[in-house]
């Protein structure tokens, strides 16, 4: 008596995954290439669902209102400007030697790599700006003019193609370090500087293709801009009704840019998430600033002015008490100036992290 014939369960499995298609597309090469148009054919019908079907997470037309009923309110409101603010003080305060010796170390690589003001060209401006500026407000005229020129970059030379490649390098580097950094002491581990630095540097080409996206959602208020000076340059802005429309345009362009890029702004922070793809995090950021983009607008508008603000606090009285003690060989300006970046961007990492963590 013969024993029939077993069959290899593998070899049954995918027989059966292939009864579906077509005979011509059960074996070889065919087979492959069905397979492969099928799934890209699912995918685009996915797409294309996904960008036509209107739901609670994806409920805007282009150019259409939106019925109130597919809004999706959430429950826990924003913080405001004043408490991010206090929180990101106080968050680095609570962690001074991580915090500040990452600002720290960012203002010396960034003078030593970089470059920034230098004395004897900090000197020459001073002095021509006190030959301009003379009166009873000498001193505080020629601090306001230097603060203006410091905020500006008009008291450094300017950088090379190299120098602003390290720069960016630089900064991106820096801000993954504050963001892990933040994220780990805000789950209550116990970290070094040097754990920042060495551990923080995974999600590099994934932040900078989400920088290169709000790359291109600033065109829109760089265009605005551009078109302004155009215009003022080419004295085509001869009443001031013309003046007033290529003023209200520009300001529209860049709101259109700032509403662009708040939700890119969060993403930066969400695609520092272990294995999160750039576009992964640029759609869960869509969702989260869903309703709230004017608000996170204003709130990311608060930290810029009250940087600036700060800026202004410290340097107009190091400017006045450098005026006052003559020493032009006291690089005093110049140390200020780099120890404020390094604690700007401590700060605005902090802010933005304590800005997201307020959306979940």
């Amino acid at each position: 008596m013969t024993k029939a014939p077993t069959t290899n369960p593998k070899t049954k499995k995918k027989f059966t995954r292939l009864t579906h298609l077509p005979l011509q597309a059960q074996d070889g090469r065919q087979g492959k290439v069905y397979k492969s148009w099928f799934n890209v054919k699912i995918s685009a019908i996915n797409t294309l669902k996904r960008l036509r079907v209107r739901s609670p997470k994806n409920p805007h037309h282009t150019l259409r209102l939106t019925r109130p009923k597919r809004y999706r309110f959430s429950a826990q409101e924003l913080k405001t400007t004043w408490q991010l603010l206090v929180d990101a003080w106080h968050f680095i305060t609570l962690h001074p030697r991580v915090m500040l010796g990452m600002g720290l170390l960012y203002a010396i690589l960034s003078y030593v790599l970089v470059g920034g003001i230098s004395q004897l060209d900090y000197v020459a401006f001073k002095d021509a700006s006190q030959d301009v500026i003379n009166g009873n407000l000498g001193a505080v005229g020629t601090a306001l003019s230097l603060f203006g020129a410091a905020v500006t970059g008009n008291l450094a030379a300017p950088p090379s193609e190299i120098q602003q490649f390290i720069s960016g390098v630089l900064l991106l580097f820096f801000w993954l370090a504050v963001v892990w950094a933040t994220r780990m002491l805000s789950a209550g581990k116990t970290i070094s500087l040097r754990d920042a630095l060495y551990n923080s540097g995974g999600p590099f080409i994934p932040t900078l293709v989400i920088f290169a996206v709000m790359a291109v959602q600033l065109l829109p208020g760089a265009l605005g801009v551009f078109a302004y000076s155009v215009a003022v340059n080419g004295g085509w802005l001869t009443g001031g009704v013309e003046a007033m429309v290529f003023a209200a345009a520009a300001a529209l362009l860049g709101l259109i840019s700032l509403y662009f890029l708040v939700s890119s702004v969060v993403g930066l922070i969400i695609v520092t998430l272990p294995s999160t793809y750039p576009w992964r995090a640029l759609q869960s950021a869509k969702e989260l600033v869903m309703n709230k983009r004017w608000g996170l607008v204003v709130r990311v508008v608060s930290m810029v002015v009250s940087l600036l603000v700060l800026w202004g606090v410290v340097l107009v009285p190091v400017f006045l008490l450098d005026n006052w003690l003559r020493l032009d060989a006291l690089p005093l300006v110049p140390i200020f100036v780099q120890a404020l970046a390094g604690f700007s961007l401590v700060f605005s990492s902090v802010y933005v992290y304590k800005l997201y963590r307020s959306l979940l």
